[in-house]
């Protein structure tokens, strides 16, 4: 029995270190876009931005930014990946819009994001609200089982997890396609923020060099931790 096309492209993915100066064209960056966006987020916000550095001068400052590591100068595209906390509201309108486009609201819908989302996300001046809501939701912890009503803190993680999940999916679509991949997470935020001049509530998650390997691009066999320290059961 052959292997399944999925589990072969996961087998097949590693981090490249160094790439041919050969491009990546154009429709496949575009599928494995699309297919980045298909990747699940916390209550469908989809708080990501991918940034590509086309600029000749922006790219010679982002490669220094990545701290010249050797993916980053090799590789033929170099994309920024960024995880929004400030979106919310944007993107909450507009899947409402598009609810609403496709027939009356459901009840549950009007809740979650007209109310739960709002309740979840506002942080109020300096964000002061914020703490006063993981304490408040600390304490109802104590009695049932509650969720965080959310710090700039508890956003801020939860934009990056959708983020990575983004990521992720972004890295097996290249691979799919015959490409492949290196996340960089060591680099400059500050010159980063900088750089790709971002607005507050948004931060560079991960630098990704892309292209296809060359024959030296991968430098260790692959290393995996034991599965029982990875998995377990109660």
């Amino acid at each position: 029995m052959s292997e399944p096309t999925f589990y072969a492209t996961v087998e097949a993915r590693r981090t490249v270190r160094s790439f041919l100066p050969e491009p990546v064209p154009q429709e496949v960056l575009d599928r494995a876009l699309d297919a980045a966006r298909l990747a699940p987020s916390s209550s469908n916000l989809q708080p990501w931005e991918f940034v590509i550095l086309r600029d000749p001068k922006a790219r010679e400052a982002a490669n220094a930014i990545c701290l010249d590591q050797l993916p980053a100068k090799t590789a033929p595209l170099l994309i920024a990946l960024v995880a929004h906390r400030e979106t919310w509201r944007r993107n909450r309108d507009e899947l409402l819009r598009v609810f609403e486009s496709r027939g009356a609201l459901r009840p549950s819908q009007v809740t979650y994001y007209r109310k739960l989302i709002p309740t979840i996300y506002t942080t109020g001046p300096f964000g002061l609200l914020g703490p006063l809501k993981r304490g408040l939701s600390r304490i109802l912890s104590l009695f049932r089982a509650a969720p965080s009503f959310g710090s700039r803190t508890d956003q801020r993680i939860v934009a990056h997890k959708s983020t990575a999940l983004a990521a992720a999916t972004f890295m097996l679509a290249l691979r799919a396609e015959g490409y492949d991949s290196c996340p960089m997470e060591g680099f400059d935020p500050w010159r980063a923020k900088a750089l790709l001049d971002l607005p507050r509530g948004a931060e560079v998650c991960m630098f990704l060099a892309v292209g296809k390997r060359d024959d030296k691009g991968v430098w260790w066999d692959r290393v995996l931790m034991p599965r029982d320290w990875a998995v377990r059961e109660i």
